[in-house]
């Protein structure tokens, strides 16, 4: 029982030093969708991300960070025909990131480079091809699984706001199109504000 107490009391010590924060950003990506027999090309988009992030671990180098996404993911897919040079693609999805993040410097520090990595699971909203909207379920997958890989920084402005900064990938395990092999890579690049909840280390 003794030990049960211990454990409780150093579970919530460590809970109590935490540090809780929102952040909001936004910017473009750059996505190129695989798409068998076809050649492609890259088309700009946008990708705007708001999230609730726990920093935890010695010196606060760990970091939770769970995020919904709202972005749009642009290809040219080449025709074939010289009267027709190319079609887009072009798909609006909404999806939840979870990551983990890795912070250099301490928790005291203003400047805090970081990396992250986690999974993203993204519904399709609205898909359109050639300038035809395309069937949920018949034409195109309504879930899409991928990963989020980026490299960034903050910069501490005030005792509770932080700027960032972030560049990074994204790729789709699944494909986009039903029966089609139809993956999505997209380089991305983003800034924003995060904000303090609560913050006993700095």
């Amino acid at each position: 029982m003794k030990k049960i107490i211990l454990a409780a009391i150093v579970l919530l010590s460590a809970v109590s030093y935490g540090q809780y924060r929102w952040e909001v950003s936004g910017g473009p990506t750059f996505s190129n969708l695989s798409i068998e027999g076809q050649e492609t090309n890259s088309s700009t988009g946008f990708y705007f991300n708001a999230g609730y992030g726990y920093v935890t671990g010695v010196r606060a180098k760990t970091s939770f960070v769970f995020s919904i996404d709202l972005l749009q993911r642009k290809s040219e897919i080449e025709s074939g025909a010289v009267s027709v040079p190319s079609f887009e693609y072009k798909a609006l999805q909404v999806g939840f990131n979870p990551k983990f993040r890795y912070l250099f410097n301490s928790g005291k520090d203003r400047f805090r480079p970081f990396i992250n990595v986690g999974p993203s699971f993204r519904l399709n909203l609205d898909v359109e091809y050639a300038g035809q909207e395309l069937e949920a379920g018949e034409e195109y997958e309504q879930l899409v699984i991928g990963g989020v890989y980026g490299i960034g920084f903050s910069q501490m402005i005030g005792e509770m706001f932080d700027i960032m900064a972030e560049v990074g990938a994204m790729n789709d395990f699944t494909d986009n199109l039903i029966d089609v092999d139809s993956k999505f890579f997209d380089i991305y690049a983003r800034v924003g504000v995060r904000f303090r909840i609560y913050d006993a280390r700095r």
